[in-house]
């Protein structure tokens, strides 16, 4: 249940009960999240099927991308205990960005970049994977021309 006073405050704290969604895959992104206490996992539906891409607890951000990016949230967060949050309107987070004013800039970036890197490291992972299976494939290949029947014969 929000509070009645949503559309004039900048910081509102929320408390949220296990198995409680704090916002929904498909839904316009209207705050932020930074969890005081308790841990939320992050979900993604795709073709009927539920996935957890994310674990995450105290001192943790999440719900930002839809800001950043003016897209719909790319997944849900689900409480998965008693949980605190302090939620950050879209606007008030906009407005710290253009003035660099808002104490949460810096772990927000620092969360940010955080991500960037592990999607990185799992960019390079992916690499290569990819290289070993072409080279595995390569291998194959040679390995049945040796045992290639000509038609000449």
């Amino acid at each position: 249940m929000m509070p009645q006073n949503v559309e004039t405050a900048k910081f509102i704290t929320q408390d949220y009960k296990k198995g409680e969604t704090l916002f929904e895959q498909g839904d316009i992104g209207d705050y932020i999240y930074i969890i005081i206490n308790g841990s939320v996992e992050v979900r993604k539906e795709s073709k009927g099927k539920t996935s957890c891409i994310a674990k995450v607890s105290s001192g943790d951000i999440i719900g930002e991308m839809a800001i950043l990016t003016d897209e719909p949230r790319c997944a849900s967060g689900v409480a998965l205990e008693p949980t605190r949050v302090i939620m950050v309107r879209d606007r008030t987070l906009r407005l710290a960005l253009l003035n660099n004013d808002l104490p949460i800039l810096k772990p927000l970036a620092s969360q940010l970049v955080l991500r960037l890197k592990e999607a990185q490291q799992q960019a390079d992972y992916y690499r290569k994977k990819y290289k070993k299976l072409e080279q595995e494939v390569a291998q194959l290949k040679d390995n049945l021309l040796l045992y290639e029947i000509r038609e000449d014969n």
